[in-house]
């Protein structure tokens, strides 16, 4: 029974050993997973200090819905962890009832060797003093062959029972062990794939870092053609009478006139420059100019604008 029970509690430490195996991929997934979030998390602030055009407003959407994935495969590898904790515990505490019960068994046992050890000190003690020696070397002559030299013998039925028990404990021992390999080499192939797929999402950072730069260096060669052109036409605009400049503004690009209006020193000679212009663009470069406003709090540049706005205002009425 002894045997049983110590095959038993190495059936369960074999399975400890398994669900304890899968706990630490599960928590190994959700810190690749926490990691992921982090790098979108900083993919993500660091574009919204640099929104700039429809492009970047369709890679923070991007990376939003990623970090939303992200989060949803985190939920689930958490619940499924605590299920697999509650699986460990649940194993623990067979284990620990199992190994318990056998050392009761153990202490039992050695309870009743010691007893049975004392009552045949007792009795050899009692045939020493009634019959002597001779006759306690009789009955040792008698007893010896009977019992079989204290070897204790297995009953036929004992046998047919103990033996198909121990046969498919032999089983399923020799299967946990396949499944532990098993597990092993799964182990050994996620963690390749994990690697693999890590390498991946490093490569796709570093290409859309790239991309990241290049369209920032894209936007400023623009932003510093843009300025060229303004400060080419401030200095004609300058010099020219409203209805000149206004015609002049009226074939550029909204932002560039909105840029050349604020960088006038006079805020009346930009608004009749603006009252000057084409309807239809002077009703963009307004827009822009709205705008614009609504991004700054109270700076010149607003109070400025401001003017300008004032002023057409004023004219049209």
């Amino acid at each position: 029974m002894l045997k049983t029970l110590e095959k038993l509690i190495k059936i369960k430490e074999l399975e400890k050993l398994i669900e304890l195996q899968k706990l630490e991929n599960i928590k190994h997934e959700i810190k690749l997973i926490e990691s992921e979030k982090k790098k979108y998390f900083q993919l993500l602030e660091d574009k919204l200090k640099n929104v700039a055009s429809a492009r970047d407003l369709r890679e923070i959407a991007l990376l939003s819905q990623g970090v939303r994935l992200l989060e949803k495969k985190q939920r689930e590898k958490s619940k499924h962890l605590k299920r697999q904790e509650d699986r460990v515990k649940k194993l623990n505490l067979e284990h620990k009832i199992l190994s318990s019960y056998l050392e009761r068994k153990r202490e039992e046992m050695t309870k009743e060797e010691l007893k049975r050890e004392e009552r045949e000190r007792s009795y050899n003690h009692l045939l020493k003093k009634s019959y002597g020696k001779f006759l306690l070397i009789l009955v040792g002559f008698v007893f010896i062959p009977i019992v079989g030299w204290g070897e204790e013998k297995t009953l036929p039925y004992q046998e047919k029972l103990i033996k198909p028990y121990l046969q498919k404990l032999n089983s399923e021992f020799e299967k946990l062990s396949e499944e532990l390999l098993k597990s092993f080499k799964a182990l050994e192939k996620k963690e390749k794939q994990l690697e693999e797929k890590k390498k991946f999402i490093l490569q796709k950072e570093e290409e859309l870092r790239k991309l990241l730069d290049k369209a920032i260096n894209l936007e400023r060669e623009e932003r510093e053609r843009n300025n060229k052109k303004v400060e080419k036409l401030l200095r004609i605009i300058a010099k020219a009478d409203p209805d000149s400049a206004g015609e002049t503004l009226s074939q550029v690009k909204p932002e560039i006139a909105g840029e050349v209006l604020i960088k006038l020193p006079n805020i009346r000679k930009a608004g009749e420059i603006l009252s000057s212009m084409d309807p239809e663009s002077a009703g963009k470069v307004i827009e822009y100019l709205m705008r614009k406003k609504e991004k700054l709090t109270a700076t010149p540049v607003r109070k400025k604008i401001e003017g300008i706005l004032k002023y057409v205002e004023g004219e049209n009425l």
